[in-house]
């Protein structure tokens, strides 16, 4: 795509096209109006809001040298856009063919068509596929003016259609004629439509990013040439069995209680959301008491709980009852997880709840239509859906539970952080590379925990996408397919579904 002054028919002012990617802010203007108009013209008819049409691709499908994404100014001014990404090894697809709404009528959606298609042809394609919906008969006009044949019954209705697809051959382009027979003028349009592409200049972000990685540097040249990080010792005690029995105490105490929190908080969620008063106001009640007291309260209480009570039991009221002493009741280990699951359930419920009430009511709806019962409604219906909202926070729960288990210490339980506490007791010219191993296997940990999430949010979007978005290894991979010359890369990300537009 190039950057041209050329004057063309619409306007005497000039027109210029500028190549950007869909995430650059000088695009928002131009896909919030797109998926507002989507929205006002087709709503949930189509099964999901139109809108979603905007975010169903990643950035790179309209990027060079995959596809292309240009914004068309005049005198400064966005007015038009329109972009294209591959759908064969010899077929582009037009999306996003977008005019300003005080714009519409000059012409400008036809000019950014016809930029698409010289970029198209430039890059060796030799056939244009789009599609657009049933409630824009003035995209089928614009398109069929262009010379786009329908492949579609033209005998039928708009609605009855559906989508319209639209497709167009694309004829080699042919040599420039000389100056002195096509004037100069035409020239002169020739000259700018032969320039090279400008790209938009970001210096302060440069600027921003080496000072980020000047600092970065310096960070690490005083990391591994500050002789007082004893990284030697660091060495030693990574792998040792006290420090690898604390790490399994806190990965035992960690899963644990994420268990344990993540299915009694969607009980304690369903209470809080019932029609039964008792039920909702025990488990506001709840969620307030243990939200309100800080876990080393919990832990030391439950510690302490012989002082209170000596033994517990249960029985009739007044009357016979079977008790045991508080001391054989919970060993520590049982002590700290029912303390970090007690304060973590209060905060899984409402994650919980928050999920649940982001479900558009209208599947529950659907669901009680279908006649199926409240419980299916919510395990079938709701809550594979709710997931969705729900797993980014719980995890970043899970990954806060994981750092809250070094409190297990102060009962008497040696997990990571205890055990290094101990360890620089008996070692005390060591504490700096034991705190530095503790840091380690807490970024370890947490990292994995990560890697989890990503892998769980992904298998959960599977039913708001056609398409996942690609792996960072297949990110990767794309990246050195492309560079290889031989390749021909949009062959690698050919998508074939005929029915994936739904709008121009």
């Amino acid at each position: 795509m190039t950057d041209t002054s050329a004057a063309t028919r619409v306007r005497s002012r000039t027109l210029t096209f500028r190549t950007v990617r869909p995430d650059d802010p000088a695009a928002a203007p131009m896909l919030a109006d797109l998926e507002r108009e989507y929205d006002d013209r087709y709503g949930d008819d189509l099964g999901e809001p139109a809108s979603v049409e905007i975010h169903r691709y990643p950035p790179e499908q309209f990027t060079a040298p995959l596809g292309t994404f240009v914004l068309l100014y005049e005198g400064g001014q966005l007015v038009a856009g329109g972009a294209f990404k591959p759908y064969d090894e010899q077929t582009v697809e037009l999306k996003r063919i977008w005019t300003a709404p005080s714009e519409r009528g000059r012409g400008l959606a036809a000019e950014v068509v016809r930029e698409l298609e010289s970029e198209a042809r430039g890059r060796g394609y030799s056939r244009v596929y789009l599609t657009t919906g049933p409630r824009q008969p003035e995209a089928v006009r614009l398109y069929r003016r262009l010379g786009y044949t329908p492949l579609y019954d033209l005998t039928l209705p708009a609605e009855e259609v559906g989508i319209h697809p639209f497709e167009k051959a694309l004829t080699p382009a042919a040599p420039a004629a000389p100056a002195a027979q096509t004037g100069t003028g035409a020239s002169t349009v020739a000259a700018a439509r032969d320039r090279p592409v400008v790209p938009l200049r970001h210096p302060l972000r440069w600027v921003t990013a080496a000072l980020v990685l000047v600092v970065l540097l310096n960070l690490a040249q005083t990391l591994f040439t500050n002789p007082s990080w004893e990284w030697p010792r660091v060495g030693k005690w990574l792998f040792s069995p006290a420090i690898l029995a604390g790490l399994q105490l806190t990965l035992v105490a960690t899963a644990l209680s994420a268990v344990i929190s993540f299915a009694a908080g969607v009980l304690l969620a369903i209470a809080r959301l019932s029609r039964n008063p008792v039920l909702s106001s025990l488990a506001w009640g709840y969620v307030w008491l243990f939200r309100s007291v800080p876990l080393i309260l919990v832990l030391v209480f439950l510690y302490n709980l012989g002082n209170l009570y000596p033994s517990v039991g249960i029985g009739i009221p007044f009357g016979p009852q079977f008790s045991v002493p508080t001391a054989n009741l919970l060993s520590d280990l049982a002590i700290g997880v029912t303390a970090l699951s007690l304060s973590e359930i209060a905060y899984a419920s409402e994650i919980v709840r928050a999920g649940v009430l982001a479900v558009d009511h209208g599947q529950r709806e659907a669901a009680q239509a279908l006649g199926l019962p409240r419980h299916r409604q919510f395990l079938r219906i709701v809550l594979p859906q709710a997931l969705r909202s729900i797993v980014p926070a719980f995890v970043n729960q899970v990954v806060g539970l994981l750092k809250a288990s070094s409190l297990l210490f102060y009962v008497s339980l040696l997990d990571l952080f205890g055990v290094v506490q101990n360890l620089s007791s008996t070692y005390p010219t060591d504490i700096i590379p034991l705190l530095v191993v503790a840091t380690i296997w807490y970024l370890v940990l947490t990292s994995a925990v990560s890697v989890v999430q990503y892998h769980v949010e992904r298998w959960t979007a599977r039913g708001t996408v056609r398409v996942l978005p690609p792996t960072p290894l297949q990110r990767v991979w794309s990246a050195v397919r492309r560079h290889r010359p031989e390749v021909r890369t949009s062959a690698a990300v050919t998508t074939t579904d005929d029915n994936d537009g739904k709008a121009i």
